[in-house]
């Protein structure tokens, strides 16, 4: 997992691009004929070479690659896509990094007449050159939406379904129906041309019928063919018209429904999602739950998509991997996972087919979610042959009449998982339970990247943390900012954690990595977003820290986590350099207990309410109108 005897290193990741492109003949550096009149980067007016280059006629392609610092190498080639005399459209490709499974890439576009640059929808992965030119020419034309569009069509989408009265509950729900029935030819080419109830069938039946009877019959119906097949044998009984039955009730009036189908199929469906392979239905769960409030989703917390990432990196993934998520959600850890095996497949038309059939294995016990993520798969090229509807908790299925807990586990544990990446459920402390179970399905030596409450290993050292040391080494830990979650509205203090599957000995080190800021800042209508442009150069730093396992003072350190054969998941820190002595908190502070009661805390309220346990609720009253330090010493 270390890659500490090698030295980081800017030829390292020129070699990794120019062995992904090695059949396509790019210029290098001095090699790039002068007539392409590209400036020096250090504005001293003088000739200056990109690190790759190539001309394809229609547009040229240029390349700046740094060892970690992404942002150097975005900022340098966007100065080579304006400081030059090329006529034609030009391509910028930014990329960083030590290996291809941890790899930071961005693409940009100027066209010819324009002074603007533009980044394509294409992250963190090479792709083929006519790969890029197919998304290239999607965005030239206008073919692509924007985050900021597609957030908007959501939101306006909600709005509607309130108005024709959709639980939201329900409403991520009818949405993915209708993305996955424009996915039926039949379906697309007729469903402008049905036709609301006649009069002769009205005057045969005796209760009222809706004027979007048929076209709501014929949505059920096609969500059913499509989705019918390949629901795992060893699921729970699962069926697909059932879930879907409450479209059957929809009663939009026809003109009206047809048109929100359009939207759609023109702004989302063909412009999309079948440029990207994102977690969409992610997105759109947590905007139509925007009107619930946490009382409808109080027990999910999905993971924010930079992090998602991040995790995904720290999972090394091999094109071989074999990818576990124990409670899935809407898929977006398989959905990362799958984009990036497919990437690392390189056009193998037959890994790929394995990849998608046998590579991703995902549990999900919430009926709703496990429909989401379903749709997501089959959205997005499939893969799920092995998505089960059932707990993979093997002590939580005693309700199951067959294909009991010993078969399914013999079952996954053939398809030999080596990578799990989960955010597991935070409430009961089921997260130490999920982690113990995801190691007993991974193989020797596989990894396990776990984002959970800080306080899980602590709060279980004496209990089922000691049998997951048994088993499997702790790598790492990173603690993430608090208002991670506050998208969400919800304040969680989490960390991830790194386990390989080996057994932890007393004398190994842990990496603990602070994460105090990731640079996030949350703006209105648009949530939390990377406003700066910092992400790219922090990710890198934890990658980088991570990989090597090494050590920068105020942002980490190896701790060992035993003493003397005492165990303390917080790591023992080194010894204090500092002569002065140690003081009390009471001697320092005034100290007082609080006097506001959890019970009377309020979801929707005001005022952080700061508890002794994992998550920070609201409150509509305060106590301390000033700077103050809060230690949460005890609950109840």
């Amino acid at each position: 997992m270390s890659r500490s005897s090698t030295k980081v290193s800017e030829s390292i990741t020129e070699n990794i691009f120019r062995e992904f492109y090695s059949k396509e003949n790019f210029i290098e550096k001095s090699a790039i004929p002068n007539e392409y009149g590209f400036k020096s980067k250090n504005n001293t007016g003088e000739v200056g070479y990109p690190d790759f280059f190539k001309d394809l006629d229609e547009y040229c392609i240029v390349v700046e690659a740094k060892s970690t610092k992404h942002s150097d190498a975005e900022n340098e080639v966007k100065f080579y896509m304006l400081e030059n005399n090329i006529d034609v459209d030009i391509i910028g490709i930014a990329i960083s990094g030590q290996s291809i499974e941890q790899l930071k890439v961005t693409y940009f576009y100027k066209l010819y007449d324009k002074n603007e640059i533009f980044t394509l929808k294409v992250k963190d992965s090479l792709i083929s050159i006519d790969s890029l030119h197919k998304k290239f020419i999607k965005h030239k034309y206008g073919e692509v939406i924007t985050d900021d569009e597609l957030i908007t069509v959501i939101k306006s989408l909600n709005e509607t379904f309130h108005s024709g009265n959709i639980r939201e509950t329900e409403r991520s729900l009818f949405f993915s129906g209708l993305m996955i029935v424009l996915t039926n030819p039949t379906f697309r080419n007729t469903y402008k041309s049905i036709q609301k109830p006649t009069e002769q069938e009205c005057a045969k039946i005796k209760i009222t019928l809706l004027q979007a009877h048929h076209l709501n019959a014929a949505i059920v119906k096609a969500i059913n063919i499509q989705l019918e097949s390949k629901i795992n044998s060893l699921s729970k009984e699962y069926s697909w018209e059932d879930k879907f039955s409450f479209i059957k009730k929809i009663d939009f009036g026809l003109i009206e429904y047809k048109n929100i189908i359009k939207k759609i199929e023109s702004k989302i469906y063909t412009s999309y999602l079948l440029d990207e392979k994102q977690d969409l239905l992610g997105k759109a769960y947590k905007i139509f739950l925007s009107r619930a409030g946490s009382a409808e989703s109080k027990n999910i917390i999905l993971t924010p998509d930079h992090i998602k990432e991040l995790m995904i990196k720290l999972a090394r993934l091999n094109v071989d991997d074999v990818i576990i998520d124990t409670c899935m959600g809407t898929g977006g850890f398989l959905m990362e996972a799958m984009k990036k095996l497919i990437n690392l497949a390189q056009d193998n038309d037959d890994k790929i087919k394995n990849i998608k059939e046998k590579q991703l294995i995902g549990f999900e016990l919430d009926s709703v979610l496990f429909s989401l993520a379903c749709s997501n798969m089959f959205l997005h090229g499939d893969g799920r042959s092995n998505l089960l509807f059932r707990s993979s908790l093997l002590d939580n299925n005693s309700q199951v009449a067959n294909n009991y807990d010993s078969v399914l586990f013999d079952y996954i544990k053939s398809l030999k998982p080596t990578k799990c990446i989960i955010n597991p459920p935070y409430e009961k402390n089921q997260s130490i339970k999920f982690t113990l179970q995801a190691l007993k399905f991974i193989e020797q030596n596989g990894k396990l990247i776990i984002i959970m409450p800080t306080p899980t290993l602590n709060k279980n050292k004496d209990g089922l943390l000691k049998d997951i040391l048994k088993i499997a080494k702790l790598y790492f830990v990173i603690k993430m900012p608090m208002n991670l979650f506050s998208e969400q509205k919800r304040t969680v203090n989490t960390s991830i954690f790194g386990f390989t599957k080996t057994p932890h000995h007393e004398n190994d080190n842990v990496l603990f990595y602070n994460l105090a800021d990731d640079r996030f800042v949350s703006i209105q209508h648009k949530g939390r977003i990377d406003k700066n442009n910092r992400w790219n150069d922090i990710e890198s730093e934890i990658l980088d820290h991570i990989s090597d396992f090494k050590e920068t003072k105020g942002l980490c350190e190896k701790r060992k986590i035993y003493e003397k054969n005492i165990l303390n998941p917080n790591g023992y820190q080194n010894e204090r350099n500092s002569t002065y002595p140690l003081l009390k908190l009471s001697d320092l502070f005034y100290v007082n207990d609080g006097n506001l009661a959890s019970s009377d805390a309020n979801d929707s309220g005001e005022f952080d309410f700061i508890t002794a346990s994992e998550e920070w609720k609201k409150h509509d009253e305060y106590t301390h109108d000033c700077e103050t330090i809060v230690y949460a010493a005890k609950a109840g």
